[in-house]
């Protein structure tokens, strides 16, 4: 899970916050870590698994609670502009990521997984997110093929929606 410092959690929340003296883009130094608990020697270890700054992870919710191969995230430079945004894809089977960038100060609000219908892959669905353009004020849609990580539609909003952390959605039949 991603884990960040005392600074980098004051620097994020201050833009989030609105706090003065703020800087024009969030700031994350939130790194993916692994914890490996050892039991019976009442041991934990820890690592830090990628150097891509994320934060927000998500997963198929059919998983939740259960082994899962596959886990998304939103990406954010990191304190020194590396990185950018985006969604990243990983792979825990094989430590393969994949990185769709959303573009230059093009902020992506918590992936949402949306099952397909009759899925039978574990990452047989997609992912939703709304893009906060934080220079053009204005917002979309994304909507990706979670398997393959290609764009399947960008929707223009007619508003701007603010950058957000967590989202949620429900069928129509769920409402």
């Amino acid at each position: 899970g991603p884990t960040v410092d005392r600074e980098g959690f004051e620097l994020s929340w201050n833009w989030w916050v609105g706090a003065p003296g703020r800087g024009t883009e969030p700031n994350a130094r939130s790194y993916t870590r692994r914890w490996i608990i050892d039991l019976e020697r009442g041991h934990a270890d820890e690592q830090i698994i990628d150097d891509l700054a994320v934060e927000f992870p998500t997963l198929n919710e059919d998983y939740l609670g259960f082994e899962h191969r596959y886990q998304y995230a939103i990406t954010f430079p990191d304190q020194d502009g590396n990185g950018g945004y985006g969604i990243v894809k990983y792979d825990r089977a094989t430590g393969a990521r994949r990185v769709h960038q959303s573009g230059d100060a093009r902020l992506p609000s918590e992936a949402v997984f949306v099952p397909a219908e009759n899925a039978t892959n574990e990452d047989d669905g997609y992912l939703l997110t709304v893009i906060s353009d934080l220079k053009q004020d204005s917002s979309r849609l994304l909507v990706l093929d979670a398997s393959g990580f290609d764009q399947i539609a960008a929707v223009h909003l007619p508003r701007r929606v603010t950058a957000g952390i967590h989202g949620s959605w429900i069928p129509d039949t769920d409402a």
